[in-house]
């Protein structure tokens, strides 16, 4: 198995090192761990083993062992939980939590992934960080590795090493980064591709903490305040905006001499965010924990996702174009159902369109050349979010005083999908939308199913309840 991340200096392949938030010259590499199998055996001589099955261990833990005292002496202190022994030179009360953080992952990884398999000992997967200030320090003490300089973080086998970070949450972020990687280290067999391995690193990184429960992790980052030093979806919408997204086939042929700087780790950050976050690929995404056999990543990914690549093509499109701080992935997932036409005169169809979801088909097939009428009545609540706060009420028409992204919220929209050529370019049928409100008529520009939704940020959803009633009248022959 193996990961990577990013250094300056060449080094053995067995380290993996991550960039900072914003930039990075480091240059990776990767490492090469696998588990043991082993064969059990009889300790009764009288008994000869019939066909029994190899019994897959994980490797020994090889750490080297350090003189407590010395280290306290010279200023660097030791915090211990379950899951990890931190040292560190840090403020005390700052490192303090941080073991207990870990172990929290470590419940969150064996969920995920399942749990690791057990060492010969039985003892407990145990990893050591070192949270470095003074690195001079460090290195006098002996607890850094000779053969690499640590730009920002590095990991070996269950070990790794990073630097005092200037944000309390990307201290956090980074340290959870490692400890996956430190994880993943020691699942059985696995030799992922770069841009998952430190894109689940990245995932499993963004966290958020709890008052009265355990932290979450592989969340949405909500604020740049609240996840300060991330950086992934300014990255994202950067490019997107000069016009360079990367597509998933893009993402999937990363190698290793493109993780030179920060770029790479915010796409694989978010194609891991959206697969495993939208309910129609969740599932399919997850499964490939497991099945991380060498080459047949790839295949296993390219088999997964064959039956509806062009459904998925589009949505990443879309999920690119609209990323923003708090993304609802979830509800901005799309049901494709492909529409049938209205074939003649003034037939219609009536539709639901829901509040707090994101583009909707109305099974409705337009066809070029033909006008149509757009109608839509109720009420619907928008921004429902403190019980100080008075809720927006609306109507297809919209809310003209607050808008989002140049249409006023609560405003009916729609979008044509062509059922058949190439999606998930820069001509996407989808990303072309019509401001409908209550009522429209228009001629349609191209033959598509009409999909619709009631507009509004795509980190607001949530606290939408309620739905609009759209009738679609076929009112004319081309």
């Amino acid at each position: 198995m193996w990961l990577t991340g990013c250094d300056q200096a060449k080094r053995p392949e067995s380290t993996s090192v991550e960039p900072p938030p914003q930039r990075s010259n480091d240059r990776p590499s990767a490492q090469t761990q696998q588990t043991t199998t082993i064969t059990d055996t009889d300790e009764a001589a009288s008994i000869t083993p019939v066909n029994r099955p190899e019994r897959i261990v994980r490797p020994a833990d090889r750490r080297p062992r350090h003189d407590e005292d010395r280290l306290a002496s010279a200023g660097v202190h030791i915090f211990e939980s379950k899951r990890l022994k931190l040292y560190t030179d840090i403020n005390l009360e700052v490192a303090r939590p941080l073991p207990a953080l870990i172990d929290q992952l470590y419940v969150a990884l064996e969920d995920y992934f399942g749990p690791l398999p057990p060492d010969i000992a039985g003892t407990d997967f145990q990893i050591s960080g070192y949270l470095i200030q003074d690195m001079a320090l460090f290195q006098e003490l002996g607890l850094l590795p000779e053969d690499f300089t640590i730009e920002h973080g590095a990991q070996r086998r269950n070990e790794f090493w990073m630097r005092e970070q200037e944000f309390d949450y990307y201290r956090r972020h980074l340290l959870l980064h490692e400890a996956t990687h430190c994880f993943m280290n020691f699942m059985p067999g696995v030799d992922a591709p770069l841009w998952y391995l430190e894109g689940m690193a990245e995932y499993f990184g963004t966290h958020q903490l709890h008052r009265e429960k355990p932290a979450t992790f592989r969340e949405m980052p909500t604020s740049p305040h609240d996840f300060a030093g991330f950086g992934r979806i300014t990255i994202v919408r950067k490019d997107v905006l000069a016009n360079k997204p990367l597509t998933i086939p893009a993402i999937m042929a990363l190698a290793a001499s493109d993780f030179v700087a920060p770029d790479p780790y915010g796409w694989s950050w978010a194609l891991c965010a959206f697969l495993d976050g939208n309910p129609h690929y969740h599932e399919r995404f997850q499964k490939l924990g497991g099945f991380t056999q060498g080459t047949q990543f790839v295949r296993i990914f390219s088999e997964a996702f064959a039956a509806d690549q062009r459904e998925l093509a589009t949505e990443w499109r879309l999920f690119l174009c609209n990323l923003q701080y708090g993304y609802d992935v979830q509800r901005a997932a799309i049901d494709f159902k492909p529409g049938e036409t209205l074939k003649d005169d003034r037939a219609s169809q009536t539709v639901t369109i829901e509040a707090n979801r994101g583009w909707q088909s109305s099974r409705v097939l337009l066809e070029q050349g033909r006008t149509y009428e757009v109608t839509a009545t109720g009420r619907f609540t928008l921004a429902e979010t403190s019980p100080r706060s008075k809720p927006l009420i609306s109507e297809p028409r919209g809310i003209s005083f607050r808008y989002f992204d140049g249409y006023p919220i609560g405003t009916l929209l729609g979008c044509l999908r062509t059922e058949s050529g190439p999606a998930g370019g820069p001509d996407d049928s989808m990303l072309s939308v019509i401001a409908l409100g209550s009522e429209r008529k228009f001629k349609a520009p191209l033959t598509g199913t009409l999909y619709l939704r009631l507009n509004d940020a795509w980190n607001s959803l949530h606290d939408n309840h309620g739905d609009a009633t759209v009738q679609i009248r076929n009112i004319s022959q081309p």
